[in-house]
């Protein structure tokens, strides 16, 4: 089965315990789809989502993006500073 490459940045790789995974990438799956799996897996990142963001392929995404075979999903953590 083909998978989709999950790279963490910042407090999102402290609450998952790595910097990236790999998850089966199911036909029709959605970012939103994705985002359940990973925190079944890694339940300490369930109390970031409010403030995480995504990119798929370098690209801001919504839930609702379909995720295919091949992707590269970055869970990003709010940018802070000035």
């Amino acid at each position: 089965m083909q998978k989709v490459r999950v790279l963490f940045f910042g407090a999102a790789a402290d609450r998952a315990g790595a910097r990236e995974v790999e998850l089966p990438a199911e036909e029709g799956a959605t970012l939103g789809e994705l985002w359940a799996s990973l925190s079944r897996r890694h339940p300490g990142l369930s109390p970031m989502r409010e403030s995480l963001a995504f990119a798929v392929n370098g690209e801001y995404a919504s839930e609702e993006r379909p995720v295919r075979p091949g992707d590269e999903v970055a869970v990003l953590p709010p940018v802070s500073g000035g």
